[in-house]
């Protein structure tokens, strides 16, 4: 076949492959940090084969199922023997309510839906039990509640003082698994109207289908985003074991070291080796902490290891077409993460369009091949050695 892309003076035998076949060309899986990246883009890819599948089994059958058909399914109390919820998931509500004191006949009338008159009169004639008085100011007062209304194991309290009962409603969002034997006929048929329920419940089943696509391709897409993270600091992390001289020469001379930052760097004194850890560590973490993120670490592997190709100088092919990355195809990345993670965190937000937050599986699909692109110009550039120190 004809790759008009590929330069004149390339000469191969390309065969296309499904991921999975024996005959997929050779990953650089050599190069740790990139056999890493290469694993945790395998199982994202299945999470949202699994997923998408599972999407599209449920809208068939919430499709083909009548309304009707799951009209007696309902959703009981359920008692599971061990629950689960967090801190966070539990609702308390109490309501106080006085049980006992010693009132003024303006607190009294309040409680009988009667004027403070009223209750004085009814005081004075005895109707309302003995009067004392109130131990702060000598005011007139009679016991609350009514003696008609009293428990048997009623106290009453000294004058000044309140009893009050306390009535809580403690509520938890639990999270309890709903078991079925599949292998039962029945059980099965119980399992997939309950399933169907459920998800029917959620709302329209068009929307659903669009809302949970988004959902999918938003948390894979920060997922990939974040093991390209993960890959470029491992990358730095070998290159400056294999190369330690190189820290001195990006940290700069001025840098230095305390006697008890060495004491403990060195578990006492007793080993080099996590020293020279300890120096990654530090390494990288400034890297990040000078906002350098993934800009400033692949910029970092160009500068400090003098890469002969520039990282940057990426291809893939998207649907027959080549395409380049580059600095400020990153960027762009970088900012529809940026956004997506905002959107997460801000539901509704105003400060972009909702054509701007969407993610379509062609955006994805564009947005990783991008990244496996500059993971494997960066793998290739270590792994045959194309760069300097």
């Amino acid at each position: 076949m004809g790759m008009p892309w590929l330069p004149d003076d390339f000469i191969a035998n390309v065969e296309l492959a499904r991921a999975d076949s024996p005959a997929t060309p050779h990953k650089l899986e050599g190069f740790p940090p990139y056999a890493a990246y290469v694993a945790r883009n395998k199982e994202i890819e299945e999470l949202i084969s699994l997923t998408s599948i599972s999407y599209e089994l449920s809208q068939q059958l919430l499709f083909s199922t009548p309304p009707e058909q799951l009209a007696d399914i309902t959703f009981g109390e359920v008692t599971p023997e061990h629950w689960s919820y967090s801190m966070a998931d539990i609702a308390f509500k109490s309501t106080p309510e006085m049980s006992a004191a010693w009132l003024r006949y303006e607190e009294y009338a309040e409680h009988m839906d009667a004027t403070p008159q009223e209750i004085a009169d009814q005081a004075k004639a005895g109707l309302l039990g003995p009067v004392l008085v109130h131990p702060s100011d000598g005011a007139p007062i009679i016991l609350w509640p009514p003696e008609n209304e009293r428990a048997a194991d009623f106290e009453a309290p000294d004058p000044g003082v309140y009893h009050f009962r306390m009535e809580a409603n403690l509520t938890a969002d639990c999270e309890v698994d709903l078991a079925f034997d599949l292998s039962d006929p029945a059980q099965l048929e119980a399992a997939r109207k309950h399933y169907l329920k459920m998800a029917s419940s959620l709302g329209n089943v068009s929307e659903v289908a669009k809302r949970a696509e988004f959902l999918l391709f938003r948390a894979a897409f920060l997922l990939q985003w974040t093991s390209f993270e993960v890959f470029l600091r491992e990358t730095i992390e070998e290159l400056l074991t294999r190369h330690p001289q190189v820290i001195l020469e990006s940290a700069g001379k001025k840098e230095s070291l305390t006697y008890e930052q060495l004491f403990s760097m060195t578990n006492k004194l007793s080993t080099i080796e996590s020293l020279r850890q300890e120096l990654i560590d530090m390494e990288i973490e400034r890297l990040r902490s000078n906002g350098r993120s993934i800009h400033g670490m692949l910029n970092f592997l160009k500068s400090a290891f003098r890469f002969k190709r520039d990282p940057y100088q990426a291809w893939y092919v998207y649907k027959g077409e080549r395409r380049q990355a580059s600095y400020n195809t990153l960027i762009e990345i970088k900012e529809r993460r940026n956004l997506l993670v905002h959107e997460a965190s801000n539901n509704g937000s105003t400060t972009s369009g909702e054509e701007e937050q969407k993610l379509s599986n062609e955006d994805y699909m564009k947005y990783v091949l991008t990244l496996r692109s500059v993971a494997y110009s960066v793998s290739s550039s270590v792994h045959y050695k194309k760069y300097e120190v």
